[in-house]
């Protein structure tokens, strides 16, 4: 459902609308178009900054005609909402020219319990998944095969989505993946 915040305002009291997996309502005054080739998020309007400073080759890599190239991919919605769905430069292309949002799988996989770290890749020409289980889940709730556990959260995965965005391989970590200052996993990019 649909919620409501509610900001304090110079003047006065105004609402701001929240949607749930949302990073919130385009901004008065700027314009958001999503990129139809891979779903890059790219703004513009008057907050937007126009260029770096003395580095035209950057600014041409940012900027395209007045747009800032986010480098998010995602969507936005008919009430206005934009939603993320990934980096673009974490991007798979598939062998049939297909985006694929490694973060998207990842988000659709780490909602189970068995599942406490997860990193979604290109490996070897097919998109793989490696996951590092939760031990202490596994035991509370009598798992005793993990691997095959983790097998059939793959294969349920794969029932609902489409061939391009399927994972055909499995690989368990033993430990934990090395993250960022901000815990967030490395990549390998």
């Amino acid at each position: 459902g649909r919620n409501a915040l509610v900001e304090l305002d110079r003047d006065g009291v105004r609402k701001i609308g929240f949607q749930f997996g949302s990073i919130g309502e385009v901004m008065p005054d700027v314009q958001v178009r999503i990129d139809p080739e891979n779903s890059e998020i790219l703004v513009k309007g008057k907050t937007v900054m126009s260029g770096y400073y003395k580095m035209p080759e950057e600014t041409a890599a940012a900027l395209e005609d007045g747009w800032l190239k986010t480098g998010d991919l995602g969507y936005v919605d008919d009430e206005g909402f934009v939603y993320l769905t990934g980096r673009k430069k974490n991007l798979i292309i598939t062998k049939n020219g297909e985006n694929v949002s490694p973060e998207e799988i990842e988000n659709k996989l780490s909602t189970k319990r068995l599942v406490a770290e997860v990193l979604v890749r290109e490996a070897e020409g097919v998109i793989e998944a490696e996951i590092f289980p939760n031990q202490e889940y596994a035991t509370k709730a009598g798992v005793e095969d993990v691997p095959a556990k983790l097998q059939e959260i793959i294969d349920s995965y794969n029932k609902d989505v489409p061939a391009y965005k399927r994972v055909y391989r499995l690989k368990v970590r033993k430990e934990e993946f090395p993250k960022t200052a901000s815990q967030k996993i490395k990549r390998e990019n």
